[in-house]
């Protein structure tokens, strides 16, 4: 891999934590992955500089990134009294990834319709 392409597929990686953490700056995410890419410098392999440097970027950025609130729906009064307002939870990532791997669950996406996993 030369220079170039170096260069170009951190900007990739870049581009896809800005994509990934939206509530940090883009500077404060090139900072970061700048920071990660100097300190490879000097290694004689770089085929994998960028992934190394998107791995280093994300636990860095993964540690910094503050979680959004997700309200939940609250239920209804029974006979239509006044609204409820919704409660505000905090899910952690790991919480986060769960969920969408449930929603994408089924028959299309390699489910064999076994039951549960």
């Amino acid at each position: 891999m030369d220079h170039t392409e170096e260069a170009r597929a951190v900007d990739e990686v870049i581009d896809r934590l800005v994509d990934r953490f939206p509530d940090l700056s883009r500077d404060h995410i090139a900072s970061v992955v700048e920071t990660a890419h100097l300190e490879l410098e000097g290694n004689p392999v770089r085929d994998f500089v960028p992934v190394l440097v998107e791995r280093t970027a994300k636990q860095r950025l993964k540690q910094e990134a503050t979680l959004a609130p997700v309200p939940t729906a609250a239920a209804p009064t029974e006979l239509g009294g006044p609204d409820v307002e919704a409660e505000v939870v905090e899910l952690d990532p790991m919480e986060i990834e769960r969920r969408a791997r449930e929603r994408e669950s089924g028959f299309l996406f390699g489910d064999l319709g076994g039951g549960p996993a």
